[in-house]
């Protein structure tokens, strides 16, 4: 019992999932019997493990003699300690709800609404200062185990931990979805969306913050966006605990999986695209699977945990408030156009205002941030007035809304082989429950994505991008799940098990890295809790139709390298009725294919952009100001004028990380 005599027993920890606690059951009977050198036993009970939570399950044996209960119970004290320290409540900020409904709330420097991604970022930077107080709100509360585990994360989705929205219908898209409607969730939890996203970090490229700067951003240079990473990577070891800090590894890899990461590497370097062996340098075109996360050995590293929770319980100048929804932008009774403060729910039941003597900081996020701006009278106008809503602004907010989108695609493995990824164990084994607790490695701690970047432009010179593609493997008939999660219909799902008829698949995810395509959030109703209403657009220019034929050409291009050819990798011809009737394959039916499968990545950006002083469809101004409204900011993706190339949690933290420094700046000398 050598590996477990550090361990006391210690009681199981209230947050015990009862699902992860049948699987460890089946774990602790598995390795407590490898320990005793029963193995023909723990064969019999791993081929019947399936049936471990039923009325008929043998029950266990009486006759312990005690050696191996003692086992028993250190393995139990192991795996529970495990969990508990998974989801430990002082790795969060403490709540001041409590306080600030029995005795009030005294005025705070800044108030920001949102403890996503940015606005744990400035709430951490903005407080390193002991004069500054912070109000943070955050709609959620600490995230669940499923979001530190981060390969759970979609069962997150539909749950009390998300924003769960659909978009209005859109012929153009999304209608082999539930309803025909495109999905937007958002994590509503501390560190938001992520909280529950994939974790990946990648910065973009220079094309992407060169284009921000020809539409009037001239202060957000890629050099300045490097030097805001590189600050933010480095971490002086002296400040290690009281300074929040960017946490970024490389996903674990699974040595089955290898054989699926080199077949997509060789196939990729036959078409003449190079590995990418550092994406902190920005996405250029390659392909790797050397991919940066906030993680630590299959644990999420949120820049909520790392620069809020890391902090706040140190900081008496940063006071958080969770379920806290934000209502309404307060505005000074003498002057309209100066915001000062919030008004907020707690709980759901309880109204409180509190009042900022410098800014509101609004970083709820990209569909979010422009619903509370619209219910404050910032935003359209004529869209106001239609709801009765007195105008303090008329700005564009809501406009510009956009996202990369992803399209999958499938191909069969049509030879029989051996493959090594179709051995690894499932992320529901026993064994993989226990590997992770235990140890933080196997499938649950695992990544199994390969990721390339290429130009769809095949005989341009051009140096960046115009496709992100993200490949990993599946069995449909045994995961459907990854169906599920992306919301497609039951007809549609139904239609790729039979189609692939229990082969393995690997997928092809194609998302648009340069969308042309525009959509807008705007309010259902004058109720705050009412959803916003998102029309999304997905695919509604020609351009972006066009560039996702040629991401099925490209696909179909790799299917004729040696690589794939030696696994017999063929597109699968996936049913669905409207395109069945144009032939197959033709330009024609891949446009029909793209109606029914371009769905939402959730990286929406940009419904309160950022611009010149004179550009009227900026909502604020280079330092993130809100255009004609004093005291008011918007410090998030929604600021974004044009989406980066990649996952956007990266230039989130970078866009929030200079917000700090410019607030600051702009109010040193009232905060002296």
């Amino acid at each position: 019992g050598a590996p477990f005599a550090r361990f006391e027993m210690l009681p199981i920890c209230g947050q015990t999932r009862f699902r992860i606690f049948l699987l460890v059951s089946v774990a602790l009977i598995l390795l407590t019997l490898a320990v005793i050198g029963g193995a023909a036993l723990a064969s019999v009970i791993n081929q019947s493990a399936s049936h471990v939570a039923t009325p008929s399950a043998p029950s266990c044996a009486a006759s312990l003699v005690g050696r191996a209960d003692t086992l028993v119970s250190s393995l139990f004290a192991a795996i529970s300690a495990a969990n508990c320290d998974l989801t430990r409540a002082d790795q969060w900020p403490a709540d001041f709800a409590d306080e600030a409904l029995k005795n009030g709330l005294a005025k705070y420097d800044f108030i920001i609404v949102g403890a996503g991604t940015a606005g744990s970022v400035v709430a951490s930077r903005l407080t390193e200062n002991a004069r500054i107080k912070v109000l943070l709100l955050e709609a959620g509360a600490d995230p669940p185990i499923e979001s530190e585990m981060f390969t759970l994360s979609p069962t997150l989705h539909h749950s009390p931990y998300t924003w769960t929205d659909f978009a209005e219908p859109n012929p153009n898209c999304c209608q082999g979805m539930r309803d025909g409607r495109c999905y937007w969730p958002r994590g509503k939890m501390l560190g938001g969306s992520g909280s529950m996203s994939g974790s990946i970090f990648l910065l973009g490229n220079r094309e992407d913050y060169e284009r921000w700067q020809q539409m009037g951003c001239d202060d957000w240079s890629w050099e300045e966006m490097l030097r805001l990473y590189e600050e933010a990577a480095t971490q002086d070891e002296a400040d290690e605990e009281s300074v929040g800090k960017l946490v970024l590894n490389y996903f674990q890899h699974l040595e089955e999986h290898n054989e699926l990461a080199q077949l997509v590497l060789n196939a990729s370097y036959e078409l003449g695209l190079p590995y990418l062996s550092d994406l902190s340098a920005g996405t250029g075109i390659g392909y790797t699977d050397a991919i940066p996360a906030n993680i630590v050995k299959g644990r999420r590293m949120s820049i909520a945990k790392t620069y809020l929770g890391q902090v706040a319980r140190i900081r008496p100048n940063l006071h958080t408030i969770k379920n806290a929804v934000a209502t309404k932008i307060l505005f000074s009774p003498e002057n309209r156009k100066k915001a000062v403060g919030v008004e907020f729910t707690v709980r759901e039941r309880h109204r409180l205002k509190a009042y900022a003597m410098s800014d509101v900081l609004v970083a709820a996020g990209a569909i979010n941030s422009p619903k509370l701006l619209l219910q404050s009278g910032i935003g359209p106008r004529a869209h106001l007035n239609e709801l009765g809503i007195q105008p303090v602004a008329d700005l564009p907010v809501g406009n510009n809304l956009h996202d990369h989108g992803m399209m999958p695609l499938m191909l069969t493995f049509e030879r029989e082989f051996n493959l090594g990824f179709e051995r690894a164990p499932s992320m529901n084994a026993p064994q993989s429950v226990a590997d992770y607790f235990l140890h933080q490695t196997g499938p649950l701690a695992a990544s199994t994505s390969i990721m390339g970047f290429i130009n769809s432009n095949f005989n341009s010179a051009a140096q960046f991008p115009d496709l992100h593609l993200v490949s990993h493997s599946i069995v449909p008939a045994s995961e459907t799940d990854s169906f599920k999660f992306l919301q497609l219909s039951g007809e549609i799902v139904t239609g790729i098990s039979r189609a692939a008829q229990n082969r393995t698949l690997l997928q092809i995810y194609g998302s648009l890295l340069r969308p042309r395509s525009r959509g807008k959030v705007r309010l259902r109703s004058v109720d705050p809790q009412a959803p916003p209403v998102i029309y999304n657009n997905y695919a509604g220019e020609r351009a972006d139709q066009l560039t996702l034929l040629r991401y099925v050409r490209f696909v179909q291009r790799m299917s004729t390298t040696a690589a794939f050819r030696q696994y017999g990798l063929k597109l699968l011809h996936v049913p669905i009725k409207q395109c069945d009737n144009i032939a197959y394959d033709t330009d024609g039916y891949w446009l029909c294919y793209i109606k029914y499968m371009y769905i939402g990545a959730w990286h929406p950006v940009g419904t309160c952009r950022m611009g010149a002083k004179h550009d009227a469809q900026a909502v604020v101004d280079q330092r993130l100001r809100v255009r004609g409204v004093k005291g008011l900011r918007v410090v998030d993706a929604s600021i974004m004028p044009e989406i980066t190339s990649g996952n956007t949690n990266g230039p989130t933290t970078l866009i929030a990380e200079k917000a700090a420094v410019m607030i600051e700046d702009d109010w040193k000398d009232s905060l002296a």
